[in-house]
C-alpha cells in the first residue's frame, strides 16, 4: 500500500492542503494493517507539513499513542489542546502520553486540569491521584481521590487507593477504615481483601488480619499471593506450625518464587528444622542467584547445625561474589575457629590412628566464658564501626574535633559581643561553653547513634555470636570513647594557649560524663526499638534533641533565668548533666537547683527500662518477616 501511494504522488500534484490529510489517512490504514513503523513515518510526515491543523493532530496523537511514541503523542495532544483548550479527554490523554514518556510533571498539570473541567468524571481524578502518588505527593492525590469517591461512593477501587494513599501519610487507622470499607463493597474482589489485611497486619490487628485473609483464602484457594499473606499473619500470631503449612501451600501453586522459600526457610528455621532450613535457602539461592541473603542465611544455618564444611563453602563463594565484604570475611572466619576448636588437639598418622573416639557434645560456655566472647564480639564491633565511620574520610577522626569546636567559637563570638566580653561564670568563653558542649554532645552523640544501630546491621545480625545489644553497646561505647578523647584534646588545646583550664574536681567531671552517657545509652536502647518499627521516629528525635540545646543550660545559666521558668527547667536531666559537669570546672559555682541524685536515678531507671525493652524484642528485631 505505501509504494502505491507513493507511485500515486509521484503521477498525481496534490494540492498543498490536502496532502497532510493524505499522509495522516495513510499511516491510519497502515496502521490498521499492522505495518506500524510506515504508519509513524507517514504520522510524522503529516504532522510536520501541517501541525496547527485539527483533524490532522488528532490522526497523528492517536498514531503515535498506538504505536507507543509517547512523546510524539504527548506533542501531538498539546497542539490539539492549543486549538480545544477546555477539552478535558484531551488533557486526560496528553497527561497519559507524558506518564508513559517518564515527563511527571507535564503528566500531572495536564492530568489534574482534565478533572478539574469535568469534575464529575471519577475515572479522571483517579487518573490524576495517580500521578502525583508516583511523585510521592500524597496530600493532593488524597485530595482527588476524595473527588473521585463523591462522584463513585461504591467503588471499591477509588476506596483501596484512597486507603493507600492515607497510609502513606501515617493515616493508619483511617486507612484500614476504608480498606474494609472497600471490601465489604466488593468482598469478591481479592485485591480488596489482600490490600485490607496487609493493612491489618501493618497495624497489629494480627487476628482481624488472619480472618480477612481466611475470607479471601476460602474464595480464591489457589492464591499463592493471599497463602503468603495468610502464612506471615500465622507467625505473626506466634503459629509458626500453621504458618509452614500456608507456605507451603502457596509454594504448591507457585513453585517457583524466591521470596517465598526464604520465608519457608525462615519457619523452618524457628522450628529448629535446620537440615530443612538449608535445603530451602539452597532452593531460593537457586531461583535468584543474585540474590546473597539465601546463601548468607543458609551459612548461619549450617554453622548452627554443625555443619561447618557446608558452611565454608558458602562462605567461600559468597567472597568469591563480593570480595571486599566485610561482613562475609567476618562470617567465615567465625566458622574456621569453630571449626578448629571442633578438631582433635591430637594429630596422629593416619595409619597409627586408633578407634575413634566417641563424639560427646561440648560443654555449655559458664558466665565468664560467655561474657568474654561478648567483649570480644563488641570490641570487633567498635573497631568496625570506627573504620566505617572515619574510615573513608580524609580528615577522619578530626570530624569528631570540628562539630565541638565550631559551636565553642560561635558561641564565644556572639556572646562575647552580646555580654561585652564577660561569661557568666569564670574569665573565659571558650572554657564556659566547654562545660556546656560536652556533656550535651555526649548525651546527643550516643543517643543518636543507637538509634540507627539496628536498622542499619541487620546483615550483622545474623551471625550467630552478635545480637541487638552488642551493636548497641559497640555505638555507645565508640560515642564514650570519642568525645572523651574530644574532651580531652580540647582541653588540652586550651592550656596550650594559655587559658588554663584544668578542672577544680577531676573526680565529678568523670562521674558527671559517665553519668550522662548511661542516660544517653539507657535513651539509645529505647530509640534504636522504637525506630526499627517507626521509620520516622529518628526524624522527630533529632528535633526534640535539637529543643535540649535551648534547654539545657550550654550558653546560659539557668540562674539568670526567672524561678518559674528554672523549675520547669530543672526536670531535664541534661540540665543537671550540664551543670554537675561545669561546676566541676568552676569551684565557685555550685548551683542550689542541681540534683545529682535526680540525674542519676532518671539515668539508671532510663537504661534499666531500654535494656528490658531490648530484651523483650531482641527476637522481632532480629528476625524478618
Amino acid at each position: 500500500m505505501f509504494e502505491s501511494c507513493q507511485l500515486y504522488l509521484s503521477r498525481y500534484q496534490l494540492a498543498a492542503h490536502q496532502r497532510p490529510i493524505f499522509f495522516g489517512r495513510l499511516g491510519e490504514a497502515l496502521l490498521h494493517n499492522g505495518r506500524r513503523e510506515e504508519a509513524v513515518d507517514c504520522a510524522r510526515i503529516a504532522f510536520e507539513l501541517r501541525p496547527q491543523e485539527e483533524e490532522v493532530a488528532n490522526i497523528c496523537a492517536w498514531i503515535f499513542s498506538n504505536c507507543g511514541r509517547w512523546s510524539e503523542a504527548a506533542t501531538a495532544y498539546e497542539q490539539l489542546l492549543e486549538i480545544r483548550p477546555g477539552w478535558a479527554e484531551g488533557h486526560r490523554h496528553a497527561s497519559g502520553s507524558f506518564a508513559a514518556a517518564g515527563q511527571l510533571d507535564r503528566a500531572i498539570f495536564h492530568a489534574s486540569r482534565a478533572s478539574d473541567l469535568a469534575p464529575s468524571a471519577a475515572e479522571f481524578a483517579t487518573h490524576a491521584a495517580c500521578q502525583y502518588e508516583a511523585a510521592g505527593r500524597y496530600e493532593d492525590a488524597v485530595a482527588y481521590l476524595v473527588r473521585a469517591a463523591a462522584v463513585e461512593p461504591a467503588d471499591s477501587r477509588v476506596l483501596r487507593q484512597l486507603s493507600s494513599a492515607k497510609f502513606a501519610l501515617g493515616h493508619c487507622d483511617e486507612s484500614v477504615e476504608l480498606a474494609l470499607h472497600a471490601l465489604a463493597l466488593a468482598p469478591e474482589d481479592r485485591f480488596n481483601a489482600l490490600h485490607a489485611a496487609e493493612l491489618l497486619l501493618r497495624s497489629g490487628q494480627l487476628d482481624k488480619a488472619a480472618d480477612v485473609i481466611h475470607g479471601a483464602v476460602t474464595a480464591h484457594p489457589d492464591d499463592h499471593v493471599a497463602l503468603r499473606l495468610l502464612s506471615a499473619a500465622e507467625m505473626l500470631r506466634g503459629r509458626a506450625e500453621e504458618a509452614l503449612d500456608f507456605i507451603d501451600c502457596a509454594l504448591a501453586v507457585k513453585s517457583d518464587t524466591p521470596e517465598y522459600h526464604l520465608h519457608r526457610a525462615n519457619l523452618l528455621y524457628r522450628l529448629g528444622r535446620l537440615d530443612d532450613a538449608a535445603d530451602a535457602f539452597g532452593r531460593a539461592a537457586e531461583l535468584d542467584p543474585t540474590n546473597p541473603d539465601a546463601k548468607r542465611s543458609q551459612l548461619t544455618v549450617y554453622y548452627d547445625s554443625g555443619r561447618f564444611t557446608e558452611a565454608l563453602a558458602i562462605g567461600g563463594e559468597l567472597i568469591r561474589a563480593s570480595p571486599e565484604n566485610e561482613e562475609y570475611a567476618q562470617a567465615v572466619l567465625q566458622v574456621l575457629n569453630r571449626r578448629f576448636e571442633a578438631l582433635d588437639g591430637e594429630y596422629v598418622v593416619l595409619s597409627e590412628r586408633g578407634p575413634r573416639p566417641r563424639w560427646r557434645p561440648r560443654p555449655r560456655a559458664n558466665f565468664f566464658e560467655a561474657l568474654q566472647t561478648q567483649s570480644r564480639v563488641i570490641h570487633a564491633l567498635i573497631i568496625r564501626e570506627t573504620r566505617t565511620r572515619f574510615g573513608d574520610s580524609k580528615l577522619g577522626y578530626g570530624w569528631a574535633l570540628l562539630e565541638p569546636i565550631l559551636h565553642i567559637l560561635m558561641l564565644s563570638l556572639v556572646f562575647a559581643v552580646m555580654m561585652h566580653g564577660q561569661p557568666p561564670i569564670g574569665d573565659q568563653f571558650f572554657i564556659f561553653y566547654y562545660t556546656g558542649i560536652i556533656p550535651y554532645h555526649l548525651f546527643v552523640h550516643t543517643s543518636t547513634s543507637m538509634t540507627y544501630a539496628i536498622t542499619s546491621n541487620g546483615s550483622l545480625l545474623q551471625l550467630p555470636p552478635v545480637g541487638t545489644f552488642d551493636v548497641l553497646m559497640a555505638r555507645g561505647l565508640l560515642e564514650l570513647i570519642t568525645d572523651a578523647l574530644v574532651a580531652v584534646i580540647l582541653l588540652a588545646g586550651f592550656a596550650a594557649i594559655g587559658l588554663g583550664a584544668f578542672p577544680q574536681d577531676l573526680t565529678g567531671v568523670f562521674a558527671a560524663l559517665i553519668v550522662v552517657w548511661l542516660l544517653g545509652c539507657g535513651s539509645g536502647f529505647l530509640n534504636a526499638v522504637v525506630n526499627a518499627f517507626s521509620k520516622s521516629w529518628d526524624k522527630i528525635w533529632a528535633q526534640l534533641t535539637r529543643l535540649l540545646y535551648f534547654c539545657s543550660g550550654i550558653f546560659y545559666v539557668p540562674g539568670m533565668m526567672p524561678d518559674w521558668i528554672r523549675d520547669i527547667l530543672a526536670w531535664n536531666p541534661v540540665l543537671h548533666g550540664v551543670d554537675w559537669f561545669r561546676s566541676s570546672f568552676f569551684r565557685e559555682y555550685e548551683p542550689h537547683w542541681l540534683d545529682r541524685s535526680y540525674l542519676s536515678a532518671v539515668a539508671v531507671a532510663t537504661l534499666l527500662v531500654g535494656l528490658a525493652v531490648e530484651r523483650a524484642l531482641r527476637r522481632r528485631l532480629c528476625e524478618p518477616l
